[in-house]
């Protein structure tokens, strides 16, 4: 009821601000003594009526605490328990693992032998597909655990691998055998399953896995060997699913089709194992982390569906996507309609079947292994002769993010939001691809008149060069994009010129130096160490798209060299004349910039550009199409003499 002019607020002295023990007992006398100065007038400590005030005043301060926790543990900012710190980062969508795994990247190799005839190497003898799941344990410690995360392939080779070594000669000098090598990734744990039977259906059903360390769930298959997918979250509509190329009737082998540069080709043979595509399914669930049991539990959706003909309810109660009366929910007819008084789109709950869970159970800081420790193998494939290593320690393990990590990362999960607004957002989201749908190496984006955002890539082929990205690539990165995308950006890929596609402009180029030596040096060293210098300076992934060259920072330090007293000449070319002392006509140059082809270019190279033209203040100017630079060949690109 509102105030009237007969309501009159009366002055207290009660302090509402007064929150401790000790200034509650101070108001609390101060009260007594104003309001009841004949009744009671003993403030002796041992007196009845201050062990009233005290308890008072003990419990005042105890409700002030908790009121003021409970309001401090409402804010990540200021929160201090795990629990709440976990369920506040939950809610803004990051998921804090309990444990983590240890990484490790694993050489696999495996001898082929040479064909007696033409002494090349017989590729059928190697093992094609070695599923991913190889166990490898320490030999140091038989209880540390790791697995592989991928397929293992000897015919698809990723970047940088030396796929194949120089041939084993027998005595008469003939090749008898090569060794194939393979880098995979691998994390630490052992594969486990746990079957669960559930009779009727229950909404947000929560199954408790029983362990406090999961990696992965690998799989949920159902008694009728339907598949459910693991989401971010249940109201998630579109599920990423990934198809291995010897699963697509359409190819033959795990690389883009297409000749390649390297073969003079325009495409790129570069590995792209899997196929990307999003699906629609409510068989779905999502997995979490709970505190109180210390154990992983799983989650499904409340899809329950109650069908109703001519306004009664048919008593039989069904799911999203279980067909009735061998009719599939989504054919019957829409007079029926469906009651469900829930949204649909949280996906379904299991009922009648039998959950069978494959999961990968590790991790912890005990997984961190020394380098050259994994090398037994658990489970071989029968007829397949391999061995492992790893050439460097595994890392990452450890027992759990601390409250500062979870609350650092949880902050920077929300400001992404998983969407791409920025142009920055779209490139770390295209170069953040799985390797398996084909590896982005640069990547640059920019938005033209039209508000459609054109997307320039490139890609590493085998020798870790840049190369065109396949057309497959583009269209798994384009697929990849879409559950990130702004509803009204259009994303368009490469340039097309001359009829030809290029997912981006790469311009090769050569080195020429001419340095001045101190005598008391040996000039071939001097000159060794200065080439160095330059391999380390153009080390490829320092180089980005739109990235200028500085050479006054080279100079720099190629004058930092022992035995190195000036710089006559430091220049970049891609062709010089017969009269200078490179290679003779030499051209680093296979493409004009309209897509035209270059008569005499060597094949496998960029395009044209004038290094000449470009130069201002030793400084390379960019390209105004975003380009990447490239020393393609640093072990023959690279021309100088110590003078």
């Amino acid at each position: 009821m509102a105030y009237t002019d007969k309501q009159k607020l009366i002055p207290t002295n009660v302090n509402y601000t007064s929150k401790d023990f000790s200034t509650i007992k101070a108001d609390l006398i101060e009260y007594t003594k104003s309001y009841f100065p004949d009744t009671y007038k003993d403030f002796n400590e041992t007196s009845p009526g201050m062990m009233l005030i005290e308890l008072s005043s003990y419990v005042g301060d105890v409700l002030s605490y908790y009121i003021d926790y409970n309001y401090k543990e409402n804010l990540l900012a200021t929160a201090t328990e795990k629990r709440n710190i976990r369920r506040l980062s939950e809610f803004l969508g990051y998921k804090a693992p309990n444990k983590t795994p240890s990484v490790v990247r694993l050489k696999v190799t495996t001898d082929i032998s040479a064909d007696e005839t033409t002494g090349l190497p017989v590729y059928g003898e190697a093992p094609n597909s070695i599923d991913s799941g190889l166990q490898i344990a320490s030999n140091v410690d038989s209880q540390i655990l790791f697995e592989t995360t991928s397929e293992i392939d000897f015919t698809s080779s990723g970047s940088g691998d030396p796929f194949i070594s120089a041939p084993l000669l027998n005595s008469d000098g003939e090749a008898s055998s090569y060794t194939l090598t393979r880098y995979i990734r691998a994390v630490s744990g052992q594969t486990k399953t746990k079957s669960f039977t559930i009779s009727s259906p229950t909404k947000f059903l929560e199954l408790d896995l029983g362990e406090d360390n999961i990696v992965e769930i690998i799989s949920c298959i159902d008694g009728s060997g339907q598949k459910w997918y693991e989401v971010d979250y249940l109201a998630q509509d579109k599920i990423l699913k990934q198809t291995y190329y010897s699963d697509d009737p359409n190819r033959t082998t795990a690389y883009d089709q297409g000749l390649g540069e390297e073969n003079g080709g325009t495409d790129s043979v570069i590995p792209v194992p899997y196929v990307a595509e999003y699906i629609k399914t409510n068989k779905k669930f999502i997995s979490k982390f709970d505190e109180d049991t210390q154990t992983y539990k799983v989650c499904f959706g409340n899809g329950l569906f109650r069908l109703s003909n001519s306004g009664s309810n048919v008593d039989e109660v069904e799911q999203v996507g279980v067909t009735i009366n061998e009719t599939n929910l989504s054919d019957i007819p829409s007079a029926l309609g469906v009651v469900t008084g829930n949204t649909p789109y949280l996906g379904e709950t299991p009922t009648n079947t039998t959950l069978t869970f494959t999961y990968r159970a590790g991790g912890g800081a005990t997984s961190n292994v020394q380098a050259g420790e994994l090398t037994v193998i658990n489970n071989t494939p029968g007829g397949v002769t391999i061995s492992v290593t790893n050439t460097e320690p595994s890392v990452g393990g450890t027992d759990g993010q601390t409250v500062d990590e979870i609350r650092n990362n949880a902050s920077a999960f929300f400001a992404t939001q998983l969407r791409c607004v920025t142009k920055e957002d779209y490139m770390t989201r295209i170069q953040s691809i799985p390797a398996k749908f084909g590896s982005i190496a640069k990547s640059y984006v920019e938005r033209l008149d039209g508000g459609t955002l054109l997307v320039s890539t490139l890609s590493y082929n085998q020798n870790k060069q840049l190369v065109q990205s396949p057309q497959l690539v583009l269209q798994n990165v384009s697929t990849y994009l879409n559950q990130f995308r702004m509803i009204n950006d259009q994303v368009d890929f490469g340039l097309t010129l001359k009829d030809t596609l290029f997912s981006g402009y790469l311009i090769n180029f050569g080195v020429r130096f001419i340095v001045n030596g101190d005598r008391r040096f040996n000039s071939t060293e001097v000159k060794l160490n200065v080439i160095k210098i330059i391999k380390d300076f153009f080390k490829i992934e320092k180089m980005q798209f739109k990235q200028s060259i500085n050479l006054n920072d080279l100079q720099y330090n190629i004058l930092g060299l022992d035995g190195v007293i000036g710089i006559k000449e430091l220049s970049l070319f891609q062709s010089r004349g017969p009269d200078s002392d490179y290679a003779a006509n030499r051209n680093m140059a296979s493409f004009q910039g309209d897509g035209d082809s270059i008569s005499g270019g060597e094949s496998g190279y960029g395009f044209q550009y004038n290094f000449d033209n470009a130069v201002v203040d030793g400084v390379i100017r960019p390209s105004v199409t975003p380009s990447v630079f490239e020393l393609k060949n640093p072990n023959q690109d690279i021309y100088g003499k110590v003078v």
